[in-house]
């Protein structure tokens, strides 16, 4: 396991030192036989980058990831399955995201096949007849961007979970005065005689 471990670090870090922006998406081959699941072939290094889009070392959890986002983001079903590149476009996106953790794995996931829905329903809202159709198309996709626009802020908040903000301000003191540090709040007598 520490070996896989190490060539996931040097997956993330490949193109000159730059890490998680420069990593590339996994690449998958499918395969479809009438009447039995989709079949994924994958190289080695791409079984890492796998791993790595989705943010971690655990094979199952990478594995639940994609089938959720092949099954979300792309069109197809059981007769007529996906293709290899329609996938491959959608670990594109999730691999730029940059997940470090499973959390940010699926909230990668999430936020791809958000997108394609959202996508989907401006299409069919751009085909619709009716003022019913406009209607129905143009409030689910209004739906779907603003789940995304709060899947982004929600990646940003967990990203900068820990961090504290300070702020700092410049305090002039002349000789013989006095300043007090911190929140002043009134004692009760103070706010009697006012």
């Amino acid at each position: 396991m520490t070996g896989q471990v190490t060539e996931l670090r040097n997956v993330r870090t490949a193109d000159n030192g730059n890490t998680d922006r420069a990593m590339r998406a996994p690449t998958i081959k499918l395969k479809s036989m009438p009447g039995k699941p989709l079949g994924i072939d994958m190289e080695p290094i791409d079984a890492l980058r796998l791993l790595s889009a989705f943010g971690t070392a655990e094979p199952g959890f990478a594995n639940l990831m994609l089938s959720g986002l092949i099954n979300a983001a792309c069109d197809g079903g059981a007769a007529h399955p996906p293709g290899s590149r329609e996938v491959n476009d959608a670990l594109a996106a999730v691999t730029g995201i940059g997940a470090r953790d499973e959390t940010e794995g699926m909230l990668a996931t999430q936020m791809i096949a958000t997108h394609a829905a959202a996508i989907r329903a401006l299409r069919h809202l751009k085909a619709s007849d009716t003022i019913t159709q406009q209607n129905s198309n143009g409030n689910l996709a209004v739906k779907l961007l603003r789940t995304f626009t709060m899947q982004i802020e929600a990646l940003q908040r967990y990203r900068g979970k820990g961090q504290q903000k300070v702020t700092v301000e410049h305090v002039h003191i002349n000789a013989g005065g006095q300043a007090i540090v911190g929140t002043v709040h009134p004692t009760s007598a103070s706010r009697e005689s006012k």
